[in-house]
């Protein structure tokens, strides 16, 4: 390999090597952790509001079906689609207790259901006592 050549080369490793270029490349990937890192906040941001939904609409679920003293099939099915990705999701177990609860339950028709609701939505309003005194 001649002088000039050697030169060159050394000129050529020198800037593929130095401060600037390095500073580019250490740039772009710092700039590529950043968008990973947003997108994972993002996510982890979706997951916690998706784990409070269901959360919400289990409690809601299980102290109806409690408080009535029975369960639709509709209900059963809905609950174990609800709970089972709760749970996979990390749900901190607050819903465990009522969703056990709700499956020992007795299984009642759409329209006994909705009997039993009206009787304690009258109930916890005082309708009830008002038409027996009548």
């Amino acid at each position: 390999m001649d002088q000039t050549s050697l030169v060159i080369v050394t000129a050529i490793l020198s800037a593929v090597t130095s401060s600037g270029v390095m500073s580019l490349i250490v740039f772009l990937i710092g700039r590529h952790d950043k968008k990973k890192e947003a997108e994972a906040l993002k996510d982890s941001a979706e997951s916690r509001m998706l784990l409070g939904l269901g959360h919400d609409k289990i409690i809601h679920l299980t102290d109806k079906c409690v408080r009535r003293g029975a369960i639709t099939l509709k209900e059963k099915r809905n609950l174990e689609f609800l709970y089972k990705p709760y749970a996979e999701l990390g749900g901190n177990g607050d819903c465990k207790l009522g969703y056990e609860e709700c499956q020992k339950l007795p299984v009642v028709s759409e329209e006994m259901a909705r009997e039993m609701d009206i009787t304690e939505t009258r109930r916890e309003y005082g309708f009830e006592t008002i038409e027996q005194d009548v």
